[in-house]
């Protein structure tokens, strides 16, 4: 078993079935793809995967557990980070203060210690402040930590998402379409971070994205859906020459 397994998990809306008997392991280290035609429940598995929805049969298991039922807060504090195809930031926040946050989620001081900022509150706040730095040092959002996140180019706005997610400190991080809406040249460097977050966090990514290019220029192995049904899974070199994917697809060799 890798670090998160879904075996032979279904999901049905009614009288839909969104995803049908879907088994899927990501190893420790890995980097994957999940690609298929619009409709054919790729982000319904993300929703699984994190707790907004819940499989009508099958099992989720991370680390070993098993996290179906948990809540999404809770699926989180185990070690998993998403994005969203539709970036969501704070309206209001900071860069900084937008990274922040998401380092707050592994607090340990007590309500009674950040009322009075004694004890081990000082310790944390400050242990907080120096890891936000670090981490935008690292992905180069020093110059714009004080600007208001939704006001930066799209192609930053979306590198600032990706460190919020990095900030909790996932053992999988979840990407929902990361170059939607970006041009060439951001799509170049967006390869290059998802690598290098790879290889410097040392996590496991699995990524949703329609742009062929980036997915084959990522992944080590992508999985195919369709009609919510895995029809094909391999190495990029695999995929691209599938016949079945080609037809369901792709369209034409890539």
């Amino acid at each position: 078993m890798g670090l998160l397994s879904l075996d032979s998990c279904t999901i049905k809306f009614g009288g839909l079935t969104a995803v049908e008997n879907l088994t899927i392991d990501i190893a420790g280290n890995d980097l994957a793809g999940l690609i298929g035609p619009n409709g054919a429940g790729k982000t319904t598995v993300f929703n699984m995967i994190t707790g907004v929805y819940r499989p009508t049969s099958g099992n989720i298991a991370f680390n070993t557990r098993r996290i179906v039922g948990l809540k999404p807060h809770e699926i989180a504090k185990l070690g998993i980070a998403r994005t969203f195809q539709n970036i969501r930031l704070f309206p209001s926040l900071t860069v900084y203060e937008t990274v922040q946050a998401a380092f707050n989620k592994n607090i340990e001081y007590g309500f009674m210690q950040a009322v009075g900022r004694v004890g081990s509150y000082q310790r944390e706040e400050n242990k907080i402040a120096s890891n936000v730095m670090e981490i935008l040092e690292i992905f180069s959002l020093t110059d714009v930590k004080d600007e208001i996140a939704v006001s930066l180019p799209y192609g930053s706005q979306r590198r600032v998402e990706i460190v919020r997610a990095l900030a909790t400190r996932p053992k999988l991080l979840l990407l929902d379409e990361p170059a939607a809406g970006m041009n060439s040249s951001e799509k170049i460097a967006l390869v290059k971070l998802i690598k290098s977050i790879k290889d410097r966090f040392d996590i496991s990514i699995l990524i949703i994205e329609h742009d062929m290019r980036v997915i084959m220029n990522i992944c080590e192995r992508i999985m195919v859906l369709n009609y919510g049904i895995m029809i094909a899974q391999g190495t990029p070199l695999e995929i691209r020459n599938n016949p079945s994917v080609i037809e369901a697809y792709l369209g034409e060799q890539v």
